[in-house]
């Protein structure tokens, strides 16, 4: 059984080791601007999404963050009251995600994809690829009652790291809230 556990362990570290090493070809058009905003389309209120340059496009032509955030306006419009842990199932349930996932609770303090402590949440969940040489976090978030939704989006833009994975760079981050409930997530960019 130790041997098992040898040989697997072994084989996922060449597997980082190899995926670290890959080296993408440069693009041949100029990319887009460094960050663009579009309102947010649920609530009445019109609170910015932040979007940053090169997302990758799904097959309706939205990127990928794009595609994840309007599925979670569509859950929380389905489902209300439904936990940050099964809003996160839903998303990473999306056909656009094209990697094995996982899901897990997490609490205020380090998270991945940061570059200071995140505090100020109730309740949350991570949504993220299995192997980590994926340019690719997630996040829900549910807000204490009362809580300032546009503070907590503000402080998650302000701390976010592209760069926090040691292989590669998130190429698009997507933000929005829907009352106390607040999305986050980063992701690659163009797959060519």
């Amino acid at each position: 059984m130790k041997k098992i556990i040898a040989i697997l362990l072994a084989a996922a570290l060449m597997l980082s080791l190899a995926a670290c090493s890959e080296s993408k070809p440069e693009p041949t058009e100029a990319p887009s601007s460094a960050e663009t905003t579009a309102p947010m389309d649920s609530s009445s209120d019109e609170q910015p999404t932040e979007t940053s340059a090169e997302p990758s496009d799904t097959a309706n032509g939205e990127t990928l963050g794009q595609t994840l955030r309007a599925a979670f306006l569509d859950a929380m419009d389905k489902n209300p009251e439904a936990t940050p842990l099964e809003l996160a199932e839903t998303l990473i349930g999306n056909p656009a995600i094209q990697f094995a996932p996982i899901t897990e609770p997490v609490v205020p303090g380090f998270l991945p994809g940061f570059s200071a402590d995140i505090d100020g949440f109730a309740e949350g969940a991570m949504f993220a690829p299995m192997i980590g040489s994926i340019a690719f976090v997630g996040y829900v978030f549910r807000l204490e009652d009362g809580a300032d939704a546009d503070a907590f989006t503000q402080l998650l833009k302000d701390n976010a790291d592209p760069s926090w994975n040691i292989c590669v760079t998130a190429e698009e981050t997507v933000i929005d809230h829907v009352g106390n409930t607040v999305f986050f997530v980063m992701c690659p960019g163009n797959a060519d």
